[in-house]
């Protein structure tokens, strides 16, 4: 019986597929333990399905990519592949998640298209307060914090990074800003 390294020598410089279905074959069981207890439960069947079907390729991409001088033995750096293939899908599942079609659907109501008008409004006026204000930074705080692609707001550690300021004096030109504009539209609300 061949070992784990001369099998995978074998894969990667004479593209030997006996050796590797001989390591898929040795190693499919770390995989599945791996996807099982990353995605368990039922709300994660599509994503477990998902993986499980691509368990020859993700081995055959680890086998391509193992390295013995690291000291790790073949089937952890395996488990470990598959523990981050599991973390990332999960990660991607959180971020887009998907919006049952009955929220969609859903007619408005009259309250909400009021609340949504008003805030359009403040929105605007906010944005028109922004242009005028005379200070070059809060202008370009204001706009990088809000007016990022992503549907996000922008941290203080970046806007801060970007302009090449402090954290704190970042947030302090905000909220003076903030402060301005709500001391000017009291009127309005």
């Amino acid at each position: 019986m061949q070992t784990d390294q001369e099998l995978i020598n074998k894969v990667k410089e004479d593209q030997d597929d006996q050796s590797l279905i001989e390591i898929i074959n040795r190693h499919s069981g770390v995989y599945h333990s791996m996807v099982d207890k990353f995605l368990s439960g039922d709300s994660n069947n599509a994503e477990r399905n998902t993986l499980l079907q691509d368990k020859e390729f993700t081995i055959y991409n680890s086998v391509m990519k193992y390295d013995s001088s690291r000291g790790a033995k073949f089937p952890t750096y395996l488990a470990n592949e598959a523990k981050w293939k599991c973390l990332n899908t999960l990660t991607k599942k959180k971020k887009f998640r998907e919006c049952p079609i009955d929220e969609v659907t859903k007619e408005p109501h009259d309250d909400d298209y009021l609340e949504v008008n008003q805030k359009s409004e403040v929105f605007s006026l906010f944005i028109n307060f922004v242009e005028q204000e005379k200070d070059p930074r809060m202008k370009k705080i204001i706009d990088i914090r809000y007016n990022s692609c992503s549907n996000k707001v922008t941290p203080w550690r970046k806007v801060a990074h970007s302009l090449g300021m402090s954290i704190q004096g970042v947030i302090n030109i905000h909220n003076r800003c903030l402060s301005k504009f709500k001391k000017q539209s009291e009127d309005y609300v």
